[in-house]
């Protein structure tokens, strides 16, 4: 029974630390969250300038260059180290893409600033660089083994998730507007942008602890000057100059108002972290206390004395009570990691599907040249047509392109 406490202690180890590598994760995600925030708002001030053929927000883009430069720093300095450890191959690979990814924004702000670069591949580029961010967060999200820390990360994801795509909306809206007028494919982008911030949202609702959820229901109606601005970008109607000025405030203040929510997100994940710790760290003792009155409790002939008690010797050479007290432990410990697991399977099955939605819109985006909303849209209308869910139409489109792969 001495070597289940001993494999109790290393199992209680262990999860400590796995909750302190989460808790520097919290910490990394925080930088990359207002990395991410900076980006947005260049990525939109870029939008503008590129479409009103350099009449508007000059002086914004240096402005916003020297914010995303300072984000990046403080987001650099809290990476993990780039050193060989186990379980971290994939996460060091995302860091890697991002950190490419991000090398390349010099570059891409000299071809805005000489307008050497289309509207479209300025908002592709940034778009690729934000999504390598979010991709970190998401493995995080993915890998936590601890079901109220991945609620938190599921929640914060979802919630960072859907503020991109309220950004992306930003930046189209801001370029139809600038340009005085809205294309075929702008119109049909802020539609799909539209819907699949309410996929990202609905998610986080679901995830969500109650005080942020009830933070986010405060502001989720986006009002109705937004509303009448969106009406006036999807059906092409004619749209001043001005229009942007006021899109790009509208849609500014509501990101900044997501901003404080997902700081608040960030917050609550890093509590929970640390709660979690301070709840294991706190309840290592028992086994230890439990340890050293075992040199009590196991018997050498006659020693009832020793706690008043009449005792006896079970099977394994402890006393009832130590042994009871020990089995208690196992079984509460492996009913805990039961309801982890169950909680855990729920919230895997939820980022599962979002894995096989993005296979099938990747298959449909190599076969038919659609973009990423291009190729979700066509997924929702499917869907919407057969009266079935999105992902049993990804997995039909999966299925598909293994027949023709095969």
């Amino acid at each position: 029974m001495n070597r289940a406490l001993n494999y109790l202690r290393a199992s209680r180890a262990s999860e400590i630390a796995s909750l302190q590598r989460l808790l520097r994760t919290g910490e990394q995600i925080t930088a990359i969250s207002e990395l991410i925030h900076v980006l947005q708002r260049e990525r939109g001030a870029s939008n503008i300038w590129l479409c009103s053929a350099g009449r508007l927000f000059g002086e914004e883009l240096a402005q916003r260059a020297a914010e995303v430069e300072l984000r990046e720093k403080r987001a650099m300095a809290v990476l993990p180290e780039a050193e060989a450890q186990p379980g971290y191959s994939r996460f060091c690979m995302l860091i890697a893409t991002a950190l490419q990814a991000l090398d390349g924004l010099p570059a891409l702000r000299q071809q805005v600033h000489s307008r050497t670069v289309t509207q479209a591949q300025a908002m592709d580029a940034f778009n690729h660089i934000i999504c390598t961010l979010l991709n970190l967060v998401f493995e995080a999200a993915d890998t936590a083994s601890e079901p109220d820390i991945s609620r938190a990360l599921i929640a914060l994801f979802s919630f960072m998730q859907g503020k991109e795509l309220a950004g992306q909306e930003r930046a189209t809206g801001s370029a139809g507007f600038a340009a005085g007028e809205f294309t075929e494919t702008q119109r049909q982008r802020i539609q799909a942008l539209i819907a699949a911030q309410e996929q990202s949202f609905a998610t986080f609702s679901q995830f969500s602890d109650a005080e942020n959820l009830q933070r986010w229901q405060a502001i989720a109606d986006a009002g109705s000057q937004i509303e009448r601005l969106r009406r006036i970008a999807c059906t092409g109607a004619q749209c001043g100059e001005n229009g942007v000025l006021q899109w790009f405030s509208l849609l500014s203040s509501r990101l900044d108002q997501m901003k404080q929510i997902e700081d608040t997100l960030c917050a609550t994940l890093m509590n929970r972290c640390q709660c979690a710790i301070a709840a294991a760290q706190h309840s290592e003792s028992p086994p230890i206390a439990i340890g050293e009155e075992a040199s009590f409790s196991l018997y050498i002939a006659g020693a009832s004395w020793l706690s008043g008690v009449e005792t006896t010797l079970d099977s394994n050479g402890l006393a009832p009570q130590l042994g009871r007290s020990v089995l208690a432990l196992i079984r509460e410990q492996s009913q805990r990691l039961q309801t982890q697991a169950d909680e855990l399977a729920s919230m895997r099955a939820s980022l599962d599907e979002r894995k096989i939605i993005d296979q099938a819109k990747s298959w449909l985006m190599q076969q038919h040249g659609f973009s990423e909303q291009d190729a979700w849209q066509a997924l929702r209308k499917s869907a919407m047509n057969q009266n079935k869910r999105v992902l049993e139409i990804a997995l039909a489109v999966l299925a598909v392109a293994a027949t023709l792969k095969a």
